[in-house]
Formats: structure tokens, sequence, C-alpha cells
């Protein structure tokens, strides 16, 4: 192909614009890839983490609400085993908020409330799972640990024996649990624990 000279003497020169066009191009992506800002983490099922002081959140989405409950129960766990009982009852309580029939969040919120030794607080909560669940074998144990934990034995030997009946199977925990230690104290906990021995062996 045959190019005019006239044209050949421009090249040098659109070379150079061509040039000093790309170089300004290419700063001007690079300064902008440092002002982007970073995703947000992914949470529970590929979600994203939801923030307590975030205010876009569609609370009319059931799963966004699944989601929420969850990372909140999450946190929940996480600052119940620190010990730190008012934070952990605090997200115990936005996952109910958030999904009023997590029936884990109940538990572990009364677990969280008799640490800290909110006892009536854990029998409420209790018993709005037992409104929700009440054959839950988690239900019955813990409030034989609230009934011990205020003295109540014969209540709190009637609540073993339920979940049990329902399917607690952590039978170790019968011998460990300090929450349960008023229980195993009384003499009517050996004769429980005979009778159950004998009647599942």
């Amino acid at each position: 192909m045959h190019i005019p000279d006239k044209y050949l003497k421009l090249m040098p020169l659109l070379l150079i614009v061509s040039a000093i066009v790309f170089i300004s191009s290419d700063q001007i992506l690079h300064q902008k890839g440092q002002t982007v800002q970073p995703l947000a983490p992914e949470g529970i099922d590929g979600g994203h983490i939801h923030s307590l002081d975030e205010g876009d959140v569609d609370h009319s989405d059931p799963e966004a609400q699944k989601r929420m409950g969850i990372f909140h129960y999450n946190e929940g766990n996480k600052f119940l085993k620190q010990n730190d009982w008012e934070q952990a009852i605090r997200n115990y309580k936005m996952a109910l908020h958030h999904s009023k029939n997590f029936t884990e969040a109940y538990i572990n919120l009364s677990t969280a409330y008799l640490n800290g030794k909110q006892y009536e607080a854990s029998l409420e909560t209790l018993n709005s799972l037992k409104a929700i669940q009440p054959e839950h074998p988690l239900l019955h144990y813990n409030l034989a640990c609230y009934y011990s934990l205020t003295g109540d034995t014969a209540s709190g030997l009637a609540s073993l024996q339920l979940s049990l009946d329902n399917g607690f199977t952590n039978l170790e925990n019968l011998k460990t649990d300090p929450d349960l230690e008023n229980l195993r104290q009384d003499p009517k906990f050996k004769e429980w624990q005979n009778s159950f021995t004998a009647k599942n062996t």
C-alpha cells in the first residue's frame, strides 16, 4: 500500500501524540484503582456480613433475615466462649430479632443468662422456646440447670428426666456440669440416676 509523503511526515508526530494519550489513560486508571473500595467480606452462605450499623438491609427478605440471624448467633457463640455474657446476650437477642424460631439461639441465650446469674431472664427465654418447641431436649436440660441453680431440685430432676426422654445423650454432662452441682448433692439424684441406669441397661 502506498502512503503519500505528506502523511509519512506526520507519522512521528502522531506516534508521539498516541504515546502521550496512552500514558495519560494508564495513569488515570491507576489512580482510580487506588480509590476503589474493597468488596464486602462474605458471610454465611455467601451473603454479605451484616453490620450492626448497616441501614440498607432488606428486612422484608426472609433469606437475608436468616443470614443475619446466623451471623449474630455465631457472634454470640464467640462471646460466650470468651465469658463475655453481655455481648453474647446482645448478639443472641439480635439473632432472635432476625429469626424468631431460631431454637439454638434460645438455648444459648438462656445459657448466657444462667452464666451471668440472670436466672429469671433465662427462665423467660426457656419458656419462650417451650411455646415453639416444647420437646427440645436442651430446653429441658437448661431448665434442669435453672432449677438446680435456684435450689428447686425436685423440678430440676423432673426436667432432667424430660431432657433424657426427648433425646439428650451427653450423659457425661450429668456428672461434670457445674450448673447441676446442687442436683448431684441431693440424695434423690442418686436414686434417680440408679433408676435411669436400670431402665437403660
